[in-house]
């Protein structure tokens, strides 16, 4: 069979227009910033925009912060090769965001802190949140090399420009409006960036469904691929999506992103009042869930469009996750423009995602790293503009890494969508365990929190690799060719029956590495509580003097229900440093 690639329509003059666009407003919002803020530029205001940010404009920046490439070009394929199964997500959306707005903002808030790792220290003690802050960093920078390299795989269908072109172009800018444009830069662009996303799906929703024939077509074809399917409730952990995985454990990872990842926690402390945070929330949770919809129906309108001509199986495409760039270049090929409309909203999501990433990875390596090294060196602390410098140093640094990672990513063979989910699961868990084990046990200790972080950290971290290594590949539904059998040869036609089916499962205890990549997270939180409670009670046995923790230290404890808070700010923070 020859595996060369279909030609398919390029970019015009238009669309490279409307591209380019795209990716100067956003570098020009940050070189906006930069400028406007350059005589009262200060920490605070790069980490935190001074907290006194707007509702509005922090809620589309946490939508856009884990809405990325990953979510346009991965609900789209889950619809399409998968079926409709992971829709039910967006029903775990309306258990988990109010939960984390009115379990975890209050506490967070009331604490004042910048780094989330902080209260680790403040809890137990410098080992741990060291450690959770290790985690974090290794969390980001694979969940943003993979976010990197979504789109550049889509720009490299659709435009034909090289991946490795695509890679450099766009964590350099991502790398550039961050650094210069702090915080302020990163929340407004997200907003621009978000109105594009939002424009550029319900295009291609409103086109595709006119060109197959209308909504009744695309139900018929859905239901007669067997892509329509919500009722499975096998308890297995093995198989992929089950309701019970998706609900339960769908909860439990959503929650390693809004319950203790440093990029949204950094968003609702950029509010000036827990009110305003859990409003902010509240305007994020229709905007994931309007996300979500929309993606998965521009795979229904995909999966419609190609009912009997499948552009893998055609050779057209050489990976579902290239299937919605294809899709959108093969509708608007006679809409000089909207390609690059549609290729600036992936980008787009790109682009919001990585910020985000790059200013919590600065807060966190600030806070967690270099502030804890000076003071334990007695080394006079930093001046502001030194931090500044850091700061922007740093975002730039973590830039380059991720630009060098984001290569690696072509040799993992999951979904880019199962690859971020289990990054969360894997790496997200244990820090989301640690944190709730330190707010709800008042007598789990800071020996029990190490050892029970670093025990599931390993013990998932074996898992996740072992997965990739050794799982079983998820099986596709069945596609058709039936109507681009002419433009190939008989030998086509054997390579599509003989590969559909034959998938390897795993027997024994190899099973394991089958498990579905949504209990990754509940695992690890399980596993960080029974040994973080086991190993404390045993070693408060032989402590004579047990301390309580402070009851603000304790999620219900403290001052919980103050609507607003007075928080000293972290420029306050380095002038004591200095005294």
């Amino acid at each position: 069979m020859n595996t060369a690639p279909i030609p398919v329509n390029r970019f015009t003059l238009i669309d490279y227009s409307i591209f380019f666009l795209m990716l100067l407003i956003s570098a020009a919002i940050g070189f906006y910033y930069a400028w406007k803020e350059r005589h009262k530029k200060t920490v605070d205001r790069v980490l935190l925009g001074g907290r006194k940010l707007k509702v509005f404009p922090v809620a589309m920046s946490i939508m856009a912060s884990f809405t990325s490439a990953i979510s346009i070009l991965g609900f789209a394929r889950e619809m399409y090769q998968f079926g409709s199964m992971y829709l039910l997500i967006g029903i775990s959306y309306f258990i988990t965001q109010p939960f984390a707005a009115f379990f975890f903002v209050p506490f967070y808030h009331r604490l004042g802190i910048t780094s989330a790792y902080e209260y680790l220290q403040k809890r137990f003690n410098n080992s741990v949140r060291t450690s959770a802050s290790i985690i974090f960093c290794v969390q980001m920078f694979c969940y943003m090399a993979v976010v990197l390299y979504s789109p550049s795989l889509a720009i490299e269908q659709v435009t034909g420009i090289p991946l490795w072109l695509s890679i450099v172009s766009t964590g350099l800018v991502c790398t550039i409006y961050t650094s210069l444009g702090g915080m302020k830069a990163v929340v407004f662009t997200d907003t621009f960036q978000s109105i594009v996303m939002f424009s550029g799906l319900i295009l291609i929703i409103f086109l595709g469904t006119n060109r197959v024939g209308g909504i009744e077509v695309i139900y018929q074809r859905l239901y007669e691929g067997d892509r329509l399917q919500f009722l499975e409730f096998s308890a297995s952990p093995f198989v992929r999506h089950t309701f019970w995985s998706i609900m339960i454990g769908g909860f439990f990872t959503s929650l390693t992103v809004y319950g203790s990842n440093q990029a949204t926690i950094q968003r609702y402390l950029t509010l000036p009042s827990i009110k305003d945070a859990q409003i902010a929330m509240m305007i994020n949770l229709l905007g994931t869930f309007s996300i979500l919809v929309i993606c998965c129906l521009c795979g229904f309108v995909a999966y419609a469009n190609y009912f009997d001509c499948d552009p893998l199986l055609s050779n057209r495409i050489s990976n579902y996750d290239q299937l919605l760039p294809f899709f959108v270049v093969d509708l608007l090929k006679n809409f000089y423009g909207l390609p690059g409309l549609f290729i600036a909203c992936i980008y787009s999501a790109a682009l919001s995602t990585i910020s985000s990433g790059l200013n919590s990875l600065s807060a966190v390596f600030l806070h967690d790293f270099i502030y804890p090294f000076y003071a334990s060196f007695k080394i006079k602390s930093l001046s502001h503009r030194r931090s500044m410098i850091t700061t922007n140093f740093l975002a730039g640094c973590f830039g380059l890494i991720t630009i060098g990672l984001a290569y690696l990513c072509k040799y993992v063979g999951s979904t880019v969508l199962q690859i971020s989910l289990s990054i969360f699961g894997l790496l997200g868990g244990p820090l989301l365990g640690v944190l709730m084990l330190g707010m709800l046990v008042p007598f789990a200790n800071s020996k029990g929190a190490f050892v029970g972080l670093l025990a599931s950290t390993g013990f998932n971290f074996w898992l996740g690799i072992s997965s990739i290594l050794y799982g079983s590949k998820p099986e596709s539904k069945k596609f058709s060719i039936n109507q681009c059998l002419s433009n190939f040869n008989s030998t086509f036609s054997v390579y599509q029956n003989s590969s559909s089916n034959q998938i390897m499962k795993n027997e024994g205890f190899s099973k394991i590495y089958d498990m579905s990549y949504y209990w990754y997270s509940l695992l690890a939180v399980f596993n960080v509580f029974f040994i973080g409670i086991l190993i404390s009670l045993i070693t408060n046995a032989f402590e004579k003097n047990i301390t309580r923790p402070d009851d603000d230290l304790l999620v219900f404890g403290g001052k919980k229900y103050l609507k607003s808070v007075e928080i000293e700010s972290l420029d306050e923070k380095i002038k004591m440093m200095n005294k």
